[in-house]
C-alpha cells in the first residue's frame, strides 16, 4: 500500500471502527491528508501519523508505529523548562540525573510548543511518558552532566536495555509485604507470584503493591488481590461503583477482527474451563455483527469478600501506570483498607479493548469500548484515578524512592 492508501485507511477506522468515533469522528483526517505524499521521508510518515492520532489525546491505546523505527533508550521527567533522564540504557551515553536543555538547538519549550499536539495537552509532570516520542524524529540532544559538563549527544534509536523483572515481593519483616507489577499481562506468572508469597500475603498486617510504570495487560490477573484489599466479611460490590457501563463498538471490522484472533489463540479445540466464555464471545460477535456501539456491563468479582488480614494496603502509582493499571488503581481506591500514595495515573480507561491493523511493518493500535461516563463529564483522560497521598516529581528525586520511603514512614 502506498503511503496516502494508508493513511486514508487509517482514517476511515477512525471514522468508524475506533470507540472514539462518537467524540471525535475522523478528528483531523482532512488537514493531515493534505500534507501526506507517497513519496515523502518514511520517518516523516510516521511523525505525521503520530501527529494525526495524537490529536484524539488518548495515551497508549491509539498508536501508529514502524517495526523499523526502534524507540529511544532512556526516560525523562520535564520539570520547569529541562528534562531530567530518569532511567538511560548504558549505549545511549546518558545516566539519570543528566539535564536536556536543548532538543536540535531548540529549547524544550520551544519543542514543547512544537510538538504540542504529540504532548496531548498534558501538564508538565504528566508529558514525561509522551517526550520519548517527540523525540525520536529529532537528531541531537544538549546535555548537562551533573560534574557542570555539557555536550552534545546524537539520538540513538534501538539502544539495548537491560531486561527487568516485572514481578517479585519482598518481606521487610514478618508484618510487612512488598508486591512489584510491572504489567497485568503474564496472568499465568502473576498467579505463580501470588502462590510464592500466600503464606505472607494471608498474615501480614501491612501490604504494599507498587504498580507504578504499570503498562496494563488483563484485568483477570489482580483480581485474587481483592479478598486482601477490603474489608472483612463485606462483599467489594459495597465499596466498588461500576456507575455506567462500557459500550463495544461491534462494527465488521471489530468482530471479523476479533473471531480471527480467538481463531488464532485457541485453534479449533477451545479448553473446557473458557469454552463457555469464548462461546459466548462468538455467539455476541455474531448477533451484534456489524451493529455499531453497544453497551454492555463490565465484569468484575464484586461478590468476593475481603478478609481480615492485611490490615492495611498501600498502592504506589503514578502516571505512567495505565490501561488495567487505571483500573485496578481504581478499584483500590474506593477500599477504606488502602491509602493510594504518588500521582495520577495515566487515564486511559475511557477507551479500551485495544485491536490492532498492521499495514505490512507498520501497526495501527485503536481502541472499540467507550466508558460512558465520559457522558456525564467524568472521564479519566488528562487527569487519571487520583491519589491519597500526593507526591509531586522533583529532581532530588533522582536515585531515591520517595514514595517507597513514605509509605514504610507510615507502618
Amino acid at each position: 500500500m502506498t503511503y496516502t492508501e494508508i493513511f486514508q485507511e487509517i482514517g476511515s477506522i477512525m471514522a468508524h471502527d475506533s470507540a472514539t468515533y462518537p467524540d471525535y469522528g475522523a478528528g483531523d483526517y482532512e488537514k493531515y491528508l493534505k500534507t501526506v505524499t507517497d513519496d515523502m521521508d518514511r520517518k516523516e510518515f510516521v511523525h505525521v501519523v503520530q501527529k494525526y492520532l495524537a490529536g484524539f489525546k488518548v495515551f497508549a491505546h491509539i498508536g501508529f508505529s514502524d517495526a523499523a523505527m526502534k524507540n529511544v533508550g532512556f526516560a525523562v521527567m520535564r520539570y520547569e523548562d529541562v528534562l531530567y533522564v530518569t532511567e538511560a540504557d548504558g549505549e545511549t551515553s546518558l545516566v539519570p540525573g543528566d539535564r536536556i536543555t536543548k532538543i536540535d538547538g531548540m529549547t524544550i519549550p520551544e519543542i514543547a510548543d512544537k510538538e504540542k499536539i504529540m504532548l496531548m495537552g498534558e501538564a508538565m509532570e504528566r508529558q514525561g511518558m509522551l517526550w520519548p516520542s517527540v523525540i525520536k524524529f529529532y537528531n541531537t540532544l544538549t546535555v548537562e552532566h551533573g560534574d557542570g559538563s555539557a555536550k552534545e549527544l546524537s539520538v540513538k534509536l534501538g539502544t539495548k536495555s537491560e531486561p527487568a523483572e516485572n514481578y517479585y515481593y519482598k518481606s521487610y519483616d514478618k508484618d510487612t509485604l512488598y508486591l512489584r507489577l510491572a504489567d497485568f499481562v503474564d496472568a499465568e506468572a502473576i498467579s505463580k507470584l501470588y502462590d510464592e508469597c500466600r503464606q505472607q500475603l494471608d498474615s501480614c498486617r501491612n501490604l504494599i503493591i507498587d504498580v507504578r510504570d504499570n503498562g496494563g495487560g488483563a484485568d483477570g490477573a489482580f483480581f485474587p488481590l481483592f479478598e486482601y484489599c477490603f474489608p472483612e466479611g463485606e462483599p467489594v460490590s459495597k465499596y466498588v461503583r461500576q456507575e455506567y457501563p462500557i459500550a463495544i463498538n461491534y462494527s465488521e471490522r471489530n468482530c471479523d477482527d476479533r473471531r480471527r484472533l480467538l481463531k488464532s489463540f485457541f485453534g479449533d479445540v477451545i479448553p473446557d474451563d473458557v469454552k463457555p466464555m469464548v462461546d459466548k464471545m462468538l455467539s455476541d460477535l455474531k448477533e451484534k455483527y456489524g451493529k455499531g456501539l453497544i453497551e454492555e456491563k463490565d465484569e468484575m468479582p464484586l461478590d468476593m469478600c475481603g478478609r481480615k488480614n492485611p490490615e492495611r494496603v498501600f498502592v504506589i502509582t503514578d502516571e505512567r501506570c495505565g490501561s488495567s493499571g487505571d483500573a485496578f488503581v481504581e478499584a483500590m481506591s474506593f477500599s477504606p483498607k488502602v491509602t493510594v500514595v504518588g500521582r495520577p495515573t495515566s487515564g486511559i480507561t475511557d477507551y479500551s479493548n485495544v485491536n490492532m491493523v498492521e499495514f505490512d511493518d507498520f501497526k495501527l493500535t485503536y481502541p472499540t469500548s467507550r466508558d460512558t461516563r465520559i457522558d456525564h463529564g467524568k472521564g479519566l483522560g488528562q487527569k487519571g484515578v487520583p491519589v491519597g497521598v500526593y507526591i509531586p516529581w522533583k529532581p532530588e528525586n533522582i536515585g531515591k524512592d520517595v514514595e517507597l520511603d513514605y509509605v514504610m514512614d507510615q507502618i
